[in-house]
């Protein structure tokens, strides 16, 4: 199945296609595409994450055509 991945900065891009889909197995959570993208695990306690817009937990179970978006929930200024 194929998802797309707005990954967190600094996260492996080399599974993403030129437009962001990638494969995954299907039964993959997002933690699993956390996996899949190298994302420190640290870095992935302090994030918000979205499925489709709305916001969810890293436990959640994706379906073929899901956006898997990272928002940083701590910034420096």
């Amino acid at each position: 199945m194929r998802v797309k991945v707005f990954p967190p900065i600094g996260c492996d891009r080399s599974r993403l296609d030129e437009r962001g889909w990638m494969e995954v197995p299907e039964g993959s959570t997002v933690n699993d595409v956390l996996k899949l993208i190298r994302c420190n695990p640290v870095k992935a306690k302090v994030m918000m994450v979205s499925v489709n817009g709305e916001k969810t937990e890293l436990r959640r179970k994706l379906c073929d055509g899901d956006v898997i978006g990272f928002f940083s929930l701590v910034s420096g200024g």
